[in-house]
Order: C-alpha cells, then structure tokens, then sequence
C-alpha cells in the first residue's frame, strides 16, 4: 500500500509557510519592533536593537524567505519519489495500524507481566516521584527566579520572540505560565512542569528498556533512574531540561516502533517530539543527533532490500522537525535574525583557542557533579558496568556510539563544552548499561552460587537494593548542591509589610531575581523594583556582604547619587542579606551639602 504521504505534504507546507511569514517579516519597518521589543526588557526600553541591526535582520529574513521556497518547492517536485511503501494495510491505514499497534503492546504487556512485577514497577515508580516532591519546596535558586522575572512573567508573545538571553527555554517557559496562571505563584507551581516531566522520564524509559532488552533489566534500569541524584535535582528545578529527557525517550519509543513496524506515522511523531525538545531548551540537538544516528544503526543492521525506502521515510521526518523547530523560533529569528540566534555573542560563549584549554576542565566538572551526589564506589562500580555492557550487547554498543556522534561533532563546532545540566541525558543511557551488566552479573551468579534463586527474586532484591544506594547519597548532598536564596523570600515578606505605593527597592545580582520573585508571589507591584520612587518616599537597598556588596555600591549600580540620601538605617539582617531604608535628603539651603548619617 502507498504510504499517505502526510509527513511529506507537512514538511512542503511548513516550508511554504516559513518563507512566506519570513519574506513578510524581511519588510517591516524599524519603527514597529522597538516598541516590542521593550515590553520584554525588565525596565522598559531595549538598547540593542538599532536601525543597523534591523538592516541586517531583513537581510536575514529575505535569505531564509528564498531558501525556504527553493526546498519547498524541490520537495514539492520530488513528493512521489519520498512517498514510499507503508506497512501492510490494516483498516484505518497507516494510523489505524499505529493505534492498533500500541492496543497490542498494552494488552502484550498487561498479560505477560505477573503481579510481583507491578508491583516492584509501581513502588519504584512511586519512591522516584517521592524523591522528586522532597525538593519541590525548596529554596528558590536563581536561574529559577530570572525564568519567571525575565520571560514567563511575561506575554506569550514576548517570551516566544525574545531572545535577550540564550536560556529562555520558550516551551518550558510556556509551561510555567500556564501552571503558574493555574494553581498561583510559587516555587512548587513554578517546578510543576519540569517535575511532571521528570516523573513521566520513569514510566517511558522502562518501557524503552523492557521493549529493547527484556523487563528484567527494565526494572533494575527503572531502579537507578528513580534514585538517580541528578535527575532528582533538575526534575525539581524549573530549568526544563526534564522536558528534553521526555522528548528523548519518547523519541527512542518512536523509533523503536518505526524500525520494528516500518510505520510513516512513527517517524513523523518522532519529528514532531523532537522539535518540542528543541523548543524546550535548545541543547537538544545533542539528542537529537543521537536519537537519528541510534534509528539509522538499528536499520542498517536489519534490513538490506527494504533499507532505502526506509531511509526516505527517515528524511521526511528529519525534514520535519528541521522545518517546525524553524517555525517555532521563526518569531524569534524575525526578531534578532538567524546569525544572532547561533552566535549570540553571551560571555559562555568561546573561541577555539580557549576551548583548547578549556575542554578537559569541562570534562572534569562534569564528572564530579555526577559523582558527587553517589559514592565513589558505586560510580567506578558503574563505569565498570557500562564497559562491560558495551562489549557485550550490540544494542547498547550502538546507543553508545550514537550518544559519542550525536554530541562529539556539535561540541567542536561550538569550541565549547556545555555545563554538566546539559548532559544529564547521558545519565539515562549510564543507568541502563549499569543495569545490563547487573543483570548478566547477575545471572552468572545465580548459576555458580544461589542456583536456588529464580531470575525474578533476584531482579526484584537486588532494583531494591539499586534504589537504596542511590537514594541515600542523593538525599544527603542535594538540598546545599545549588546555592539557593532562602534569604530573599524572608526580605519579600518584609517588604511587604514595609513598602507603601511610590516606594523603591534597589537590588543587584544574584539578589535582583529571587527577591522580585518572591515579591510577586507575595502580590506585591512589580513597579516597585523599575519604577522611580515617588517624592518624599522610602528607599530600601538590599545588599549581600556575602556577595561583596554594600548599599552604596547596589545604588553606584543603578546610577542614583549616594549624596542625596540621609537616615540610612539597616531594617532587616540575615546572614547573606541586609535590607536598609533611607528617604532622600531635603534639599539644604544653607548650601551646605547634607551629611550621610550611616557610618
């Protein structure tokens, strides 16, 4: 049967789309983006966008116009040749077999699995979710806080087309506000979206494993990720690099299930939730690129007649999600254009010469942020386990290969190593190597020792005794990991109370972001902290002397003129926070200037 060709028309239309807004877009006039530009800067007016910077915006725009049209329409050209032969024909076509297909993986599994294994998957399920809510009312970090102050506090469609900064994490962004709106402003609604991806990461990965290898290995797999410390951390902190891992595994069952069953719906949902990772935080392109190198090993080493059409099928969907990860950031591509987007000109980012030096300390901070939440032994027990598993499982040797390809090749293009949250998705693949090789250690023990012992007792006691030594070490370090500003909720609290409509409240990094946070959670305007103080009004400094700072350098910081102020008095002192208050001095008619009463 002839494949429908819907992932094909999608990509054309996609691409028509692209080029049309681009080419709408190249002829705008400068004087309508300022004015959206500054509803995305914190204090109302964005400097960087100038009329040469618009030139070369348009000019951006055009190309991409072009471009897009030209490969739309080649493929538009071409569509007999990508539409291939689908599956056997089933009622419904190719996404009646799909459904089908997941009805008879459901029931597989519903029956084939016994009671004891359930359970053993839900309890692990539930300890990893457990460990997960712990962290989720901790102290706010400041990542978390400039995630809510600089982009999900505001309108969807600044947060979608600004790109200020590199680490706005639109989907992820999107999520919050949407959870925020929902149940209110907090720590714990601010983390929902990237704790419900992190929970849903357990189900899926077993799921990956079971359908790779075998339930056995997939529950001492489910064992390592539900207590795996780093996952913990970050399933707890409104980053969204959970969302990534979710879009990954999920991935990995799409394309499972396109190399097993040849279905052109698989590879265009496999393009689909890999352009959703790629809008949630765009380091995805790591996995991205091992995904798509995994799926083409696994169909080189199966299939000899039938490889090309099954390769086309695999271009439509790369097609896809070059074309929607495009239209996704296209709002903010219009905005800075392309070579903004890539080269944003951040202080991470590095030359090749500074990479020369660089790169080995990179590696290094990564390993210790892994094993620092593990003890040593059971990190070099593990790294021992994945070498084993990598000699003697093809499958995995292939993941493990695809994991070095998809991300060694983007790493030299960048000449720069990412920061160890980057790569926590190589925790998921180490966890599953660790668990192969368990399990045939564990087999060979039982053949030689405890021949008494069946396969699932041992299984079931030693994925118990996985969680425990994962979770006891996690538990211990990760509340004082991050540095985190429980100080900066007790000064919104304060504030509250203090502060009156024409106030000011001067702050300064790292304190800018959780305080205003929290102030917000509280209710309190945001003017307070942009606004100019109304005449006659209380000005408040909060300052850290743990950070260096002084009240007289957060008001350098702002550009107000230390002289004009008198009665400075500190309000409120905490370890790594003051808070003090101050109006500004009546102007002296003696002529003598007035004197600064805080000593």
């Amino acid at each position: 049967m002839r494949a429908t060709g819907y992932g094909v028309y999608m990509v054309i239309l996609l691409l028509m789309v692209l080029a049309i807004v681009a080419w709408i877009a190249s002829r705008w006039v400068h004087a309508r983006v300022p004015g959206h530009l500054n509803t995305a800067a914190p204090n109302g007016d964005e400097e960087r966008y100038s009329m040469a910077f618009q030139a070369r915006v348009q000019g951006d725009l055009g190309v991409l116009a072009g471009v897009s049209g030209i490969v739309a329409g080649m493929l538009l050209w071409m569509r007999d040749q990508l539409v291939v032969v689908a599956t056997p024909a089933l009622p419904g076509g190719v996404w009646g077999r799909f459904r089908t297909d997941l009805r008879e993986v459901w029931h597989r599994y519903t029956k084939r699995t016994s009671f004891a294994h359930k359970r053993s998957v839900l309890l692990l399920i539930l300890a990893g979710v457990a460990l997960r809510a712990w962290l989720l009312p901790a102290a706010i970090t400041y990542d978390e806080a400039f995630t809510w102050t600089y982009y999900a506090s505001r309108p969807v469609h600044v947060i979608v087309s600004d790109w200020t900064y590199p680490n706005n994490h639109v989907l992820h962004n999107l999520l919050v506000k949407l959870s925020t709106s929902l149940f209110g402003l907090g720590t714990i609604s601010l983390r929902l979206p990237a704790f419900v991806a992190g929970v849903l990461v357990m189900p899926l990965f077993y799921l990956f494993v079971r359908a790779t290898f075998n339930r056995y290995i997939a529950l001492m797999a489910l064992a390592l990720v539900a207590s795996s410390g780093p996952l913990i951390e970050y399933s707890a902190l409104a980053r969204g690099y959970s969302l990534t891992w979710l879009c990954m595994v999920t991935a990995l069952l799409l394309g499972r299930h396109f190399v097993k069953e040849n279905n052109a719906v698989s590879a265009i949902l496999l393009g689909v939730v890999l352009a959703l990772g790629m809008w949630s935080v765009p380091t995805m392109a790591y996995m991205v690129g091992t995904v798509y190198l995994y799926i083409i090993f696994q169909l080189m080493l199966r299939y000899r007649k039938s490889l090309d059409g099954r390769l086309r099928v695999l271009v439509v969907s790369v097609l896809l999600f070059s074309g929607l990860t495009t239209l996704m950031y296209l709002p903010a591509i219009m905005t800075y254009g392309p070579a903004f987007m890539l080269h944003h000109g951040s202080p991470n980012e590095a030359g090749w010469v500074t990479f020369s030096r660089t790169h080995a300390e990179g590696a290094l901070e990564l390993n210790a942020y892994l094993m620092q939440s593990s003890w040593t032994w059971v990190a070099f027990a593990g790294l021992a386990g994945i070498l084993v598993s990598g000699y003697l499982s093809a499958r995995y040797r292939m993941l493990l290969i695809a994991l070095g390809l998809g991300a060694i090749p983007l790493v030299l293009l960048q000449a720069t190593v990412a920061p160890p949250r980057v790569w926590l998705y190589i925790v998921l693949i180490a966890h599953l190597g660790v668990a192969i090789a368990l399990f045939y250690l564990l087999k060979w023990m039982q053949e030689r020792f405890f021949k008494g012992m069946g396969k699932r007792t041992r299984v079931a006691a030693a994925s118990m005794v996985l969680l425990v030594i994962g979770a006891v070490p996690a538990i211990r370090v990760l509340p004082d990991r991050i540095e985190r500003y429980e100080e900066a909720r007790q000064a919104a609290e304060y504030l509250m109370q203090a502060t009156e409509p024409g106030d000011r409240v001067y702050t300064e990094f790292p304190w800018e972001a959780p305080i205003e946070f929290h102030a917000m959670a509280l209710g309190m305007p945001r003017q307070i902290f942009h606004a100019r103080p109304g005449a006659g009004n209380l000005r408040f400094v909060a300052a850290s002397p743990t950070d260096g700072q002084r009240w007289t350098r957060v008001l350098d910081h702002h550009g107000v003129d230390t002289l004009e102020w008198s009665q400075v008095e500190i309000v409120l002192e905490r370890p790594r926070l003051e808070i003090f208050a101050a109006r500004k001095a009546a102007p002296d008619t003696s002529g003598v200037p007035a004197e600064d009463t805080f000593h």
